[in-house]
């Protein structure tokens, strides 16, 4: 009976070390999906509201620019009542106001809508050519860019024109979007300037969620000067592209958003506006 039982015991524990080391092996298998999604998600373009809901006059939003910022290092957008342009830029976040100053913005101010990714350039294309142009640049990466891809751009060089636009806060009640900057935008036309534009080349299947094509905000090296991207022209730039996997879009969690009419389709409203 002693011999017996010395045999089986050696068995119960070469059973249970088996079991411990498959509970473990399948732990760390459960594990490491994990990390590799957290850094998957570094890779995809994240929206805060839709564009759709910014045009119908949702301009306040509930998201912080410091929860902003655990979204993302680089992108545009706006703020609360259509307070200037945002851009976002190694992580610090920047309002160009309508009287064409520009200061960083804290994080205790809110967006109503924005756009950004953590940037890691996959491309890099330098461009010299006499009198470059805003639209050349356009032509030029949508002929060596996929069409159906999400592309984030940071653009650098000394531009001898930017024209640029910033926005006047509004009061409420608000109007639509394009109401507004009929009377409350402000447009800069710069000399000279050496800076970044940061920006998003969209495909056209994210419209009426976002702006397809190329929507690009401006930030002069020095701070003095910034905005929404008209047009521009240069005689050298640099080219970041950061392909993003895919994009993830986050509700405006104010509660105009859930009172807009957002059925109509303002894509040629949008247009005149860009």
């Amino acid at each position: 009976m002693p011999t017996s039982a010395f045999k089986i015991l050696p068995r119960c524990f070469m059973a249970f070390l088996l079991l411990s080391a498959a509970c473990m092996f399948q732990s760390c298998k459960s594990a490491y999906p994990k990390t590799g999604r957290a850094s998957l998600e570094k890779d995809f373009m994240y929206q805060y509201s839709i564009i759709d809901a910014l045009m119908a006059g949702v301009f306040d939003g509930d998201l912080t620019i410091g929860q902003l910022k655990n979204k993302g290092d680089f992108g545009i957008g706006t703020f609360n009542r259509v307070d200037g342009e945002l851009m976002m830029n190694a992580g610090l976040v920047y309002r160009t106001k309508f009287d064409g100053s520009v200061e960083e913005v804290s994080d205790e101010d809110s967006t109503s809508a924005a756009f950004i990714k953590f940037f890691s350039a996959d491309t890099v294309i330098i461009l010299n050519d006499k009198n470059l142009t805003y639209e050349k640049i356009q032509q030029y990466l949508s002929e060596k860019l996929n069409p159906n891809e999400i592309y984030a751009l940071r653009i650098k060089g000394r531009f001898t024109t930017m024209t640029t636009r910033a926005e006047k806060p509004a009061k409420p009640p608000y109007t639509s979007l394009p109401e507004h900057l009929k009377t409350n935008q402000t447009v800069f036309d710069l000399k000279n300037s050496e800076g970044i534009c940061n920006g998003f080349l969209l495909p056209p299947y994210l419209a009426r969620t976002n702006v397809p094509g190329f929507h690009m905000h401006y930030l002069a090296n020095d701070h003095k000067a910034g905005g929404h991207i008209f047009s521009f022209t240069t005689d050298s730039v640099t080219i970041e592209i950061d392909k993003a996997k895919g994009f993830t879009i986050e509700n405006n969690t104010n509660a105009e958003f859930k009172k807009v009419n957002l059925k109509p389709d303002r894509g040629a409203e949008l247009k005149k506006i860009e």
